[in-house]
């Protein structure tokens, strides 16, 4: 056990800080500590302490001198502690675990501010997240050799029976080997293989929370889901995935299905709707796949892989309009812009992408094209790009509400009810403004009205 090496912390101590400190002990515990040791400082916002020698409520009389307390969890010991113009932390006295089923709350915990430091930390999840730092000593607190595990990069479970007490742990545990370069040990390995299918117990939206956090925060998200692939995971949380390894492509493809997925999502901006595009855009090719005239192809396998996103983002339970946002771009992601594309075809390709969207589409197409080795696609995008400019710079309509009509006016001028041919009639009058943008002017498109209304 390391007790005594010095920590640099990177900061003044904070004035709640030193008010506890002056009744009892107070340590920066787990990621925080981790971060911190990478060498990158954890904002407050990521910090989590444990303080001894206070009971809950006096702790809570003095951080109500600093900011709003919350009991979150009363019967864990911890408090949710918002300081004064600063950021919100967790803080919990040390507690001891016992599991009682395989649900994250299904535990026995007894918290008392007089258990040592170290039996709090033993109960966590992996070495390299049971460090503390005393924050009286500046001294590292680290019972089952996380430092040297960090430092040699390693992924290192804390015990036999980690996952078994909650599964949502093996997920983490790959997030974490992708996000900081980890190895995973051995027989750390070996317990999450044999422990995978107790996923199936945990929530979607915990699981949606770490396939977040590795598609987000790791630079390759691909490892992680490599790792999963290899070690038995991947069926319980991803399977649309798992199905297309070795589902060979064609000629433009290198990679099997799987390969091409999973580093289109590395090659994506880390932004959340677009990697998760990216790793959706062709799992539709397995189905998709035949063979036509001695050649290999995946005709409509953009709207497969649309129905497979939507599928799976539905039972992680993301919210609609990222759901909406990712299923749009997949279903989207096979257009082939030309040279001989007239305008009025480029404001048609606007107006279906949608404005806000035409960013996301062309970075899809470039993460495509990278993971695939396409030497041309930086050229072709920046042609599409310069097109789609070039047709921006003039004045035009791409959706209902940039017409200089509305609905209400479809009805004034044509004597209908509200209904499907007020859409239609609209719908016309979007197609004669995109063939022309001249004719989005109100006394135009009253004429262009009355002509279809017969009138």
């Amino acid at each position: 056990m390391n007790r005594g090496t010095r920590i640099e912390l990177g900061r003044e101590i904070r004035r709640w800080e030193r008010s506890v400190l002056e009744e009892g002990d107070l340590s920066l515990v787990g990621g925080s500590v981790r971060d911190l040791l990478l060498g990158s400082e954890s904002s407050a916002n990521d910090s989590d302490y444990i303080v001894s020698g206070l009971d809950l409520e006096r702790l809570v009389e003095i951080l109500g001198k600093y900011g709003k307390t919350d009991l979150v969890g009363r019967s864990f010991g911890v408090i949710k502690f918002t300081e004064r113009n600063g950021g919100t932390v967790d803080i919990s006295l040390p507690r001891k675990e016992e599991s009682t089923g395989t649900g994250h709350r299904d535990f026995l915990v007894d918290t008392d501010p007089s258990i040592p430091i170290e039996e709090d930390l033993v109960r966590r999840d992996f070495t390299v997240n049971s460090m503390a730092i005393e924050l009286r000593s500046m001294r590292l607190v680290d019972p089952l050799g996380g430092l040297k595990d960090l430092g040699d990069r390693i992924l290192r479970v804390n015990r036999e029976t980690s996952f078994t007490e909650d599964p949502l742990r093996i997920l983490r545990g790959v997030q974490f080997m992708a996000r900081f370069g980890l190895n995973v040990e051995s027989r750390t390995a070996a317990l999450m293989s044999r422990d995978a299918q107790l996923i199936e117990t945990v929530s979607p939206e915990r699981i949606r929370m770490e396939l977040d956090k590795l598609i987000l925060l790791a630079s390759s998200p691909g490892e992680g889901f490599v790792f999963m692939h290899e070690n038995r995971i991947l069926d319980y949380v991803f399977p649309e995935l798992e199905e297309t390894w070795g589902i060979s492509q064609n000629e433009f493809h290198p990679d099997d299905i799987f390969y091409h997925s999973i580093k289109s999502c590395d090659m994506s901006p880390p932004v959340l709707h677009l990697r998760l595009a990216a790793l959706f855009h062709d799992l539709g090719k397995k189905r998709m796949k035949q063979v036509t005239g001695g050649r290999t192809v995946f005709y409509r396998h953009e709207e497969e892989s649309a129905r497979i996103a939507e599928r799976v983002m539905s039972r992680l339970k993301y919210s609609n309009d990222m759901t909406d946002k990712v299923v749009h771009l997949v279903k989207n992601h096979m257009f082939f812009m030309t040279d001989d594309w007239s305008d009025s075809a480029v404001r048609r390709f606007i107006a279906r992408i949608g404005l806000e969207q035409i960013d996301d589409i062309l970075a899809l197409r470039l993460a495509d094209g990278r993971s695939r080795n396409d030497g041309h696609i930086s050229e072709e995008v920046g042609s599409i790009r310069a097109r789609v400019e070039k047709v921006l710079a003039g004045a035009s309509a791409f959706k209902r509400e940039d017409l200089a009509v509305n609905g209400r006016d479809v009805m004034e001028v044509t004597g209908i009810s509200p209904g499907r041919n007020v859409g239609r009639i609209l719908e016309i009058l979007m197609e004669a403004v995109l063939e022309n943008p001249e004719n989005n002017n109100r006394e135009r498109l009253f004429e262009l009205i009355r002509k279809e209304a017969g009138l």
